[in-house]
């Protein structure tokens, strides 16, 4: 019987999960120098023509999404989506041609009200290395300084899971959450705008001075959706490498036994784990589950989704 319930489970999993990615974009079947489709331009930087697909650099397969803003002008990108109340956005990101101000940006809002539009959300990566999560509407609302840095020329791991009923954002960065402070005080969530449903993932690149901003697999999936690179710190958390040949578990002791089983309830692939890598280069791209119960007893269960 509990096998039989087991199975009846993920024999759900396509119809429960695969719906509810809002939002996938790996910008691999865009073509180079173009738009991607789906996106809209609000403002366009240096011009129209920059805000396009590159191969150079480039986070995961061989395309990514280029934003170029200049002084007086961003560069704003958005692509409409309909957000459930608790709903993630996440993105690789690299600041290649920093500003004396904002450099990039990556939030969600609604670019249609409002002199400027509002942004629900925005994270800010500014010149100075320093990162601020705020939103925009007519002025910018409280300015949570970051408690993590970054440099240009770096690819970074964004998500943001926000919750619309309570007005809170958790920022997570390459994995871990990350905290802010405001007017001497520490904060792990952080206001959005209240007053604006929002209608828009928003991508930017600023427009204190020529910035550049690099996006590669862009995200928008239900906070209990799926995800292809997840932690908590001090909390089991599963990871794919770039090239998706490689499945790493975080906060696990070692050794630990473990199964994988696909999105039919079907045992795929099992064994002991000592050095918490699994590769996983055979897989065909889809929906997995991945079990395991560590030399304690521990047991966890975990979604991930293998893109390529």
């Amino acid at each position: 019987m509990k096998t039989h319930l087991l199975i009846t489970g993920f024999l759900l999993l396509p119809i429960l999960f695969f719906g509810q990615v809002l939002v996938n974009d790996h910008f691999e079947d865009d073509a180079l120098g173009a738009l991607p489709a789906g996106y809209v331009i609000s403002y366009n930087g240096t011009g129209t023509a920059n805000q396009k697909v590159v191969d150079n650099p480039v986070k995961n397969g061989s395309h990514a999404f280029q934003l170029e803003g200049r002084s007086g002008w961003s560069s704003e990108i958005n692509k409409p989506v309909t957000f459930p109340d608790l709903v993630t956005t996440e993105t690789w990101l690299n600041v290649t041609l920093a500003a004396d101000g904002i450099s990039a940006g990556f939030g969600i809002g609604d670019m249609n009200t409002g002199t400027w539009g509002t942004r629900v959300s925005r994270l800010e990566f500014m010149n100075n290395g320093r990162i601020y999560m705020t939103y925009y509407a007519g002025s910018s609302g409280p300015r949570y300084l970051l408690s993590v840095p970054y440099q240009a020329n770096q690819w970074y791991h964004v998500k943001i899971e926000h919750n619309l009923t309570t007005k809170k954002a958790k920022v997570y960065i390459d994995g871990e959450q990350v905290t802010g402070s405001l007017n001497g005080l520490g904060y792990y969530e952080f206001d959005l705008q209240s007053s604006i449903t929002p209608t828009q993932l928003i991508l930017m690149a600023g427009n204190a001075g020529n910035t550049r901003a690099i996006f590669d697999d862009v995200k928008v999936y239900p906070t209990d959706g799926l995800a292809t690179f997840e932690s908590t710190k001090g909390q089991i958390a599963i990871y794919l490498t770039e090239n998706q040949e490689e499945l790493f578990v975080k906060n696990m002791e070692n050794p630990f036994a473990y199964k994988v089983y696909d999105a039919t309830g079907k045992l795929i692939k099992k064994g002991e784990l000592v050095q918490n890598s699994i590769p996983i280069s055979h897989l065909k791209p889809g929906v997995y589950i991945l079990t395991g119960t560590d030399k304690y007893g521990k047991e966890f269960s975990k979604k991930f989704l293998k893109r390529k």
